[in-house]
């Protein structure tokens, strides 16, 4: 795997509707949804696999699973009708040969198979091999990795590498050349921003964490810049969604040059990211 190129597409939530982003081509395509999502207001969950989306539909009553390439869809119903804000993964079991959706309520785990089309309960976001990882970030703790294993169907925790102590910092997940890596932006320190790659000897237990040469967006500006989005996409380069100061001004897609030792701008077409992930 470790020859493995990273996606070159982004799927990207728009005022307008929803998009896919070519980093290849620097467009953007519109989608044609055979279904209605939320209002603006409300938050937009969108997950991918192996081409296959999830995502919420209008009243975040049911999930639609969809390949853009179709015009049907499955509905799957929430386990609690119109929630927002938990945790949802989507990804494939090559075991059973099923898609599976999981979810946390309550901090209870259900587990959506497809072949049953229904949730079980009581079983104890980036995907890599069988394993869904999230950042689990809790009040007063220090912030960890969330892995859910579809075919053993049980969950763990991991440590977020943290390379400075008492600093603030934001984090995305991302997988590289068959590795997990942590994506870390240091707001008050510079803009600094470093990636993390895990370093397995025996198994799947990760050794120790091993960060890649810092990286720092701000440049000369003295605004603190407000990421969005970070990912590792095409060709593994980092990718990050920097968020306006203003509405008068445009979100923006930076992408980092090793030569030049900076961030430089993609040049799509401007529009307001409200939300984004990667399309693999």
């Amino acid at each position: 795997m470790s020859n493995q190129q990273s996606s070159s597409q982004l799927i990207s939530l728009h005022k307008d509707g929803l998009y896919l982003l070519d980093l290849n081509k620097t467009t953007s395509l519109k989608l044609d949804l055979p279904f209605t999502l939320p209002p603006q207001t409300e938050p937009v969950c969108i997950l991918h696999c192996h081409g296959m989306m999830c995502l919420t539909l209008k009243d975040n009553n049911e999930l639609a699973i969809w390949k853009p390439t179709s015009k049907n869809f499955k509905r799957v119903p929430m386990i609690k009708p119109g929630q927002t804000k938990n945790l949802l993964g989507f990804g494939y079991d090559r075991v059973s040969n099923d898609y599976k959706i999981v979810t946390i309520i309550d901090q209870k785990t259900y587990i959506f198979r497809f072949k049953e089309y229904c949730f079980f309960k009581d079983r104890t976001g980036t995907v890599l091999d069988h394993c869904m990882y999230w950042i689990a970030d809790r009040s007063n703790k220090e912030k960890s990795i969330l892995c859910f294993d579809f075919v053993n169907e049980e969950y763990s925790n991991l440590k977020v590498p943290m390379m400075l102590s008492g600093l603030e910092f934001n984090s995305w997940l991302d997988v590289s050349r068959g590795q997990l890596c942590v994506i870390s932006h240091y707001p008050s320190l510079e803009d600094n921003l470093c990636v993390c790659r895990r370093e397995i000897r025996s198994g799947l237990k990760i050794v120790r964490w091993d960060s890649d040469p810092w990286m720092n967006i701000a440049g000369n500006d003295e605004e603190p810049v407000d990421i969005r989005f970070a990912c590792i996409a095409r060709n593994n380069e980092i990718f990050i969604v920097v968020r306006s100061l203003s509405e008068e001004e445009e979100d923006k897609v930076l992408v980092y040059n090793k030569e030049q030792n900076e961030f430089i701008k993609v040049p799509f077409s401007s529009r307001s990211f409200e939300s984004v992930g990667k399309y693999e």
